[in-house]
């Protein structure tokens, strides 16, 4: 009779294991190439607070590095099959967090080409001029929530540079010139996030002489930090109440407009936010925080900084920018 358990027991176990191995065998974006791996790979315009990208004519993505899986709408698919790029379909099970926190379960995927068209202002006017490049056999989930969404397992891909002044998103493969380094990344090696198709990414951030790691959300809308309610206890000083919308809902919080903060070899006061939800506890959004070009190297695991302000030419004196973004606590010089 032991020996029938003991069998049993091991082959549920061995069952365990291969279901296992599928599972991570499944992962996303590994047949993704390109027709110039020079360069920019892609660029995006980036407006609205949930950082929507525009990477051809009609066709947005939200950049989310909160969402483990990238998704597309049966709208995004039209637009791509009207300009010629067919989508592939492909049958096999995928897991993880949509561009709205939802865990979605999927056994659809397409094989899609992006195209990244440059875009240009002409007369007040928008245009596009050529194809830049495309990125070959991108993995999407269909969506389930009207939302086209370019998450960590497409990200992690690239070294991908914030243009702060140009509002704008740029793909590379090698490292482009004029950053300097910041502070290391880490990703979470925990066996529960492994089955998700893309890694959970950290940085190290201290605030007011506390370190922890917070998590890289892009998909935070209004928060540059942010905190649980029970780290409150690290200032003294008094603290505003605020509402902060996200993709979950709205949660009150007590928002520190001088709290120290220091980032690698950086530092100096920004906001930091505290409230409670069912996301992570500790979080940051790069775009929210740096008022200066930033690159977040998904590839070497490290984020950069550009020295100096890349400001857009300006065409007469009056139009010259201002220093409103001289305090940055970020800022390695400030523009002479």
């Amino acid at each position: 009779m032991k020996s029938k358990i003991t069998i049993t027991l091991i082959a549920i176990l061995l069952c365990a294991v291969i279901s296992y191995g599928f599972v991570l065998s499944r992962t996303s974006q590994n047949d993704i190439s390109y027709d110039n791996p020079d360069g920019i790979v892609g660029t995006m315009s980036l407006s609205g607070p949930q950082l929507v990208a525009e990477i051809a004519p009609g066709l947005v993505f939200k950049i989310d590095t909160g969402s483990d899986l990238s998704t597309i709408t049966a709208e995004g698919l039209a637009i791509l099959e009207k300009m010629g790029y067919n989508p592939r379909k492909e049958i096999y099970p995928v897991l993880g967090r949509d561009g709205v926190g939802d865990i979605q379960l999927s056994a659809t995927r397409y094989k899609i080409d992006l195209p990244f068209h440059h875009k240009v202002h002409e007369n007040d006017s928008t245009t596009y001029n050529e194809i830049i490049n495309v990125i070959h056999n991108v993995d999407f989930a269909p969506s389930k929530n009207g939302l086209s969404v370019l998450g960590i397992d497409f990200l992690q891909k690239f070294k991908i540079e914030y243009q702060y002044h140009n509002k704008a998103l740029n793909l590379y493969v090698k490292l482009p010139a004029g950053y300097v380094q910041c502070v290391d990344l880490s990703y979470s090696k925990a066996l529960m996030t492994s089955i998700w198709l893309g890694k959970r990414y950290y940085i190290p951030i201290s605030i007011e002489s506390d370190e922890n790691n917070y998590f890289i959300d892009t998909g935070l809308q209004k928060v540059g930090i942010k905190l649980p309610y029970h780290e409150v206890k690290r200032t003294l000083r008094p603290l505003y109440t605020d509402t902060v919308l996200s993709a979950r809902g709205q949660y009150s919080a007590l928002i520190d407009h001088s709290a120290i903060l220091s980032c690698g070899d950086r530092g100096g006061a920004y906001t930091a936010y505290y409230y409670d939800n069912d996301e992570e506890e500790f979080a940051m959004n790069p775009f929210n925080l740096f008022t200066q070009d930033v690159l977040i190297d998904f590839i070497d695991l490290k984020l950069y900084l550009r020295p100096t302000y890349n400001i857009p030419k300006r065409k007469s004196p009056e139009s010259a920018p201002t220093s409103q973004h001289s305090d940055s606590p970020f800022l390695v010089n400030k523009p002479k």
